[in-house]
């Protein structure tokens, strides 16, 4: 609790910077000294400095609500410098010279002078800290006269000492743990910073890569067709089987374009979650007309078991990504002759959209990796290409709509995918119980 209003009091990164928040704690913990500080001149029967530590309160509580409140932190250090300064050059002449404290505070206050000021102002402040200490030294050794001594005795001086001590002690602790608490504190974020720069790094190195081959390759088969168009005189046979050649290329092409534009739209500008009721079976109904026809083409059964009454917390555009990237993978990595399950669970406050496939699975060593750009690139079972990068996009966009994934694979066997929102209030399907246990939940 006391650590949650003190890091309100200074002010919370990123809004305040780390020089804003060490003056912050600076003007609050000499507030505090100098308060207990008046009552101490007050016991010592001292009422001029009684009205000099209420004038250092004034300055010092104005100088932090500037800075805390109006953001104002320049103008703020550079008065409080110029008012504990002045107001020290008081105090030494009232409060019995080099025999009072005032030279252990301007000690302080040269070591605030390192703590908050901007470092291209360091030689002007310690340069004036200096001369205004050699030029009252030097007026009190030659006009003696000139300053008071205000201690009734010495019994009142050595109180003053000693508090004084005892005040600039705690100060320049709470201060100084402080400073390195902050450095730490901005140490640790430099570091998350550099780690998040590297991986963006890398990223950037795996879409390089993935430009680099994967979109090269159609067409340069696009090109090498056109040119055995023009040398070479081709029967029925060999025209369509490089026309279809051709066409499973581009499609998968075309869909690892539409995840890139995606996933760089998602890292780059952020992306808008519109959260709606979404009907299962409804919103899927074209999505599945088009992979009907793909897994068609390769000889594989689709079957949709998704029930009408089923409706689920989404955004429409992201569902529909995330569910044809997950039947794409199904029929990429699907013999002839397979079969893909679509179908829809309810399991409590949950509906999980379920891909089943028995294709060839995942071998145990790449499932780790197999939602982030480490995954290697891998073949379907007639030499479609994957680059990982829908998956990839199915992870960031399932948990950008608070759902969660997860898969199951046997190598050689088949995978369940499995994609689970929060259901509509009003969905009116029964409720039935967790029929497998999912891997990941």
């Amino acid at each position: 609790m006391i650590r949650s209003f003190w890091a309100k009091a200074i002010g919370q990164p990123p809004v305040f910077s780390l020089e804003a928040r060490i003056f912050n704690a600076v003007c609050l913990t000499s507030a505090l000294s100098v308060f207990l500080t008046i009552f101490l001149n007050f016991l010592l029967g001292i009422p001029e400095l009684v009205i000099l530590m209420v004038a250092i309160l004034a300055v010092t509580g104005l100088c932090y609500y500037y800075s805390r409140f109006k953001m104002k932190l320049e103008s703020c250090v550079f008065a409080y410098m110029i008012a504990i300064n002045m107001l020290l050059i008081i105090n030494f002449k009232y409060n019995s010279g080099i025999d009072g404290p005032t030279l252990i505070i301007f000690l302080l206050s040269f070591f605030l002078t390192i703590s908050i000021v901007p470092q291209k102002q360091y030689w002007f402040w310690i340069s004036l800290n200096l001369l205004i200490v050699g030029a009252l030294l030097t007026i009190e050794y030659r006009y003696p006269g000139q300053i008071i001594n205000t201690y009734a005795d010495d019994k009142s001086r050595f109180i003053d000492l000693g508090c004084t001590y005892v005040f600039l002690v705690v100060f320049i602790f709470l201060v100084t743990t402080f400073i390195r608490k902050s450095y730490y504190i901005e140490r640790k974020l430099v570091e998350v910073k550099a780690a998040e720069l590297e991986q963006a790094n890398d990223t950037k190195n795996k879409l390089f890569s993935i430009l680099a081959h994967d979109l090269r390759s159609p067409l340069a088969s696009v090109q090498n067709y056109l040119e055995i168009l023009s040398e070479v005189k081709l029967d029925e046979d060999e025209r369509l089987s490089i026309n279809n050649a051709l066409l499973n290329s581009t499609q998968n092409t075309q869909q690892l374009l539409s995840n890139l534009l995606f996933w760089s739209k998602s890292q780059m500008e952020g992306v808008t979650v519109n959260l709606v009721k979404v009907k299962v079976k409804k919103v899927l109904q074209t999505t599945l007309q088009i992979q009907y026809t793909a897994a068609a083409e390769k000889g594989i059964q689709l079957t949709d078991q998704l029930k009408n009454s089923v409706s689920i917390i989404a955004d429409v555009d992201m569902f529909e990504l995330i569910i044809r990237n997950l039947i794409n993978n199904a029929i990429k990595f699907t013999e002839p002759g397979g079969e893909i399950i679509v179908s829809a669970d309810v399991i409590g406050d949950d509906c999980c959209i379920m891909i089943k496939d028995n294709g060839i699975g995942i071998p145990y060593e790449q499932q780790k990796d197999i939602f982030s750009l480490k995954a290697n690139s891998t073949f379907g079972t007639k030499n479609e290409k994957g680059v990982g990068l829908g998956l990839v996009l199915c992870k960031e966009f399932t948990e950008l709509q608070h759902g969660k994934i997860a898969f199951e694979s046997i190598p050689g066997s088949g995978t369940i995918f499995s994609v689970c929102f929060k259901l509509s209030q009003d969905s009116n399907d029964i409720k039935t119980p967790k029929i497998r246990e999912l891997a990941g939940r």
